[in-house]
């Protein structure tokens, strides 16, 4: 499973940052994953101006339901 990771930093204060692991309804590939952090990010500071995306990452895990 490939999980989509947006890193978002506050544009007053660059060094507080957190993290979004938004949820697909379709399974991403690694390709698939790269193109949609980009449209989740620029879509995601469009509805939230005090916040910048910092940097999207595409990691290899473990199913969410499968998580304790």
């Amino acid at each position: 499973m490939i999980e989509l990771v947006l890193v978002y930093c506050m544009v007053a204060d660059a060094s507080v940052c957190t993290e979004s692991r938004p949820m697909f309804e379709d399974e991403l590939t690694m390709i698939s994953c790269m193109l949609t952090g980009q449209q989740a990010g620029a879509a995601y500071v469009r509805e939230h101006p005090k916040w910048q995306l910092s940097g999207y990452r595409c990691e290899i895990g473990v199913p969410q339901q499968a998580k304790l």
